[in-house]
């Protein structure tokens, strides 16, 4: 496909405007999410961990005392209890920033279409929005107090901006910085896909890698993407390093994450079947395991001295830290995800029992699809700077996850990506095997990924039906 036909199917004018499956599309994944917001309500006096935390840090913010501590002496990024506090000033309630998650559903599939549009044309703009669109893991998380869905809009965001952004002039560099570094200030395990993202805007879409060239031409864009970053992510970092004892990009979480993977404990989940499903069961787990470090340390030497144990921890047991690794990528690929466990745990009343285990199915069909599917398709080379960012993004992301802490929900912001690639393969099959016979290495990665994911993937299926093993 030329760089002309990509372009010109970029615009909303000679795309999504005059194709009557993006807005058929586009009602269903809005109706699809607010059909739970209106029949069981948004109501946030019920909570389930992280939740509660964020109403906790929220209540910070809104009381003028700024960004507060999680109950463990954690700092989590700013960006979610502000964007709370403000629907509570706004509102009177932190419920309205569900309501806002669900208006965001309208940039994330008019993203997920347009770069499917520009990578294979309208068949799999269609397939990716779809995929998208009624995927049941992404309506259950808009209606909670997760982080998830408005990562998963900056990062499709961030898709988005560093396929239009070489098209253009080079402030246009600018908007992927913004939404990256909006991205860091939400989650801060985003602070280090910066390099990657770089990467990928400067890969060609076609033609010879020459990097040092494209480096070179691309030199605009790259200034104003680390300008922007700064601006957004700057401000923050220097008041909360200044407040919290030390160096602060976002947050202040990678001992919390890192002890909850390597300690005498198994690595801890919160999934329905194989994750720590009590308050109790959690606090008993802990006990078995080290003490935390001093609560009365302030957020930076409390994280600094977690992640210290946890590296003396590996250092002890070198052998059971590479044990636990398929077990931790496991936890994060479990097809189940959070929503098996919403179900199971009755908090969506009155749906009839054939309609739960036909949306438990679902889930798993999704899971499988994106997360095997995707491993596969994004090795695709027609895919260019795309594949880049979703291949680095998704490969780094379960890096963190091998060494640190499994669970179905990190998974959940990057599975847009994998609907691109799955979408592009979907919509032109022949094609695209036609382009991996041609790339032997590419073909055999993709097959390495197979050969890890695909186990990692069923290693949970059967949790989510209980009844079908007891």
């Amino acid at each position: 496909m030329s760089q002309r036909r990509m372009s010109h199917g970029g615009t909303l004018q000679r795309t999504a405007k005059g194709d009557a499956w993006f807005w058929g599309l586009l009602c269903a994944g809005l109706a699809l999410r607010l059909i739970p917001m209106l029949v069981w309500g948004t109501s946030v006096d019920e909570c389930t961990r992280d939740e509660c935390i964020f109403k906790k840090v929220a209540d910070s913010v809104v009381a003028g005392n700024g960004v507060g501590l999680a109950p463990k002496g954690w700092l989590p990024a700013p960006l979610y209890p502000w964007l709370m506090a403000a629907a509570k000033q706004f509102t009177g309630d932190y419920a309205a920033v569900k309501w806002v998650q669900w208006l965001l559903t309208a940039p994330l599939l008019w993203c997920v279409y347009d770069i499917g549009n520009r990578l294979g044309a309208r068949g799999a703009a269609r397939w990716s929005m779809a995929l998208v669109a009624v995927h049941p893991t992404a309506v259950f998380f808009t209606n909670t107090l997760w982080t998830e869905t408005v990562y998963m809009v900056l990062l499709t965001g961030v898709a988005w901006s560093v396929m239009w952004a070489p098209e253009g002039r080079a402030w246009r560099g600018g908007v992927v910085g913004l939404l990256l570094g909006l991205s860091v200030l939400l989650r801060g395990v985003a602070t280090y896909l910066a390099p990657i993202v770089m990467l990928a805007l400067v890969w060609p879409m076609a033609g010879r890698l020459d990097l040092v060239r494209r480096i070179r031409a691309m030199r605009g864009h790259l200034l104003a993407l680390v300008a922007a970053w700064a601006v957004v992510v700057l401000p923050y970092s220097v008041h909360a390093s200044q407040q919290h004892g030390g160096l602060v990009v976002s947050d202040a979480t990678l001992g919390h994450v890192a002890a909850m993977g390597n300690d005498d404990f198994a690595p801890l989940t919160f999934d329905y079947m194989n994750g720590q499903l009590t308050g109790d069961l959690f606090a008993a787990t802990l006990r078995t395991g080290r003490r935390d470090c001093p609560r009365s340390l302030a957020a930076v030497p409390h994280d600094r001295c977690e992640v210290e144990r946890a590296v003396a921890w590996i250092r002890e047991h070198p052998a059971t830290f590479v044990q636990r690794v398929p077990l931790r990528l496991a936890q994060a690929l479990n097809p189940h995800t959070f929503l098996t466990r919403h179900v199971r745990w009755g908090f969506w009343p009155g749906l009839p029992y054939a309609v739960k285990e036909l949306v438990i199915g679902l889930n798993v069909v999704w899971s499988l699809v994106l997360c095997i599917g995707g491993c596969v398709a994004l090795w695709s080379p027609r895919l260019g700077r795309f594949g880049v960012l979703a291949l680095g993004s998704w490969a780094y992301t379960l890096g963190v996850v091998a060494c640190l802490y499994g669970i179905s929900r990190f998974r959940l912001p990057l599975e847009p990506m994998a609907a691109i690639g799955v979408g592009v393969a979907l919509a032109q099959p022949g094609v695209w095997m036609d382009t991996m016979r041609t790339a032997r290495v590419r073909t055999i990665l993709a097959l390495v990924s197979l050969a890890v994911v695909v186990p990692c993937t069923l290693w949970f299926f059967w949790t989510g039906w209980p009844g079908l093993y007891r």
